[in-house]
């Protein structure tokens, strides 16, 4: 999926703050366009899907041929990496923004080796501030439905509902023996250690699993 780049010129000085504020104005392309989550931070750049599933949705992370290494430190999950028209991750400081006023709602769109499209969606997604290690849904419910599966609520030991954020540089899991993020070669929301990973190492059809997917946010 490809984007073009497309200009919303603000009108009261102030840019869109998430890709659902675009859509209201009645532009339903896909693209990548400015918005800016924090009235109080400069504008940014972030991929728009439009069209899935009513469109609006900010794209905050994308992975399809595995080019881009996802294990990365704090520093670049916070500040975001790669290209917002190929495989990317926005970055946590940016979904703390989106988030921080109103929880958004989250999908995910996962494709595998045979063009079998599954998604999972949650009501309500929020994350937290750097000082709070961007702990995500904070004491919040996570209402999903969808056809991939519950696995960010997977049980008492692997449930990723409010847990802190970790890298292989900063080790913030429940996994006393060791650093989930270092085993598994990815930051992402850690128990001890998971039953979801969609940061994790990408495999070119050695192992059956996921070859396509997007995290989305309205």
């Amino acid at each position: 999926m490809f984007y073009s780049t497309v200009v919303v010129a603000p009108s009261s000085g102030l840019y869109p703050q998430d890709c659902y504020e675009i859509l209201q104005l009645g532009i339903k392309e896909n693209g990548i366009y400015t918005i800016q989550p924090d009235p109080q931070q400069p504008a940014l750049e972030a991929a728009c899907d439009m069209l899935s599933m009513g469109g609006g949705w900010t794209v905050f992370q994308r992975r399809f041929d595995g080019q881009l290494d996802f294990n990365q430190t704090w520093r670049e999950y916070r500040e975001g990496f790669g290209s917002l028209q190929r495989e990317h991750w926005l970055g946590n400081a940016v979904l703390h923004a989106l988030t921080a006023n109103r929880p958004h709602i989250l999908c995910i769109t996962l494709q595998d080796w045979h063009q079998q499209t599954r998604h999972a969606t949650y009501n309500t997604f929020k994350v937290a501030g750097e000082i709070q290690r961007y702990i995500s849904l904070k004491h919040l419910p996570m209402y999903y439905h969808g056809d991939a599966g519950n696995a960010l609520s997977y049980s008492k030991r692997y449930n990723h509902n409010g847990r802190a954020f970790s890298t292989y540089d900063r080790d913030h899991d429940r996994y006393a023996a060791g650093n989930c993020a270092q085993y598994y070669g990815a930051g992402w929301w850690f128990d001890s250690c998971l039953a979801a990973n969609l940061n994790g190492r990408y495999y070119h059809g050695r192992y059956s699993g996921i070859t396509d997917a997007d995290w989305l946010a309205s």
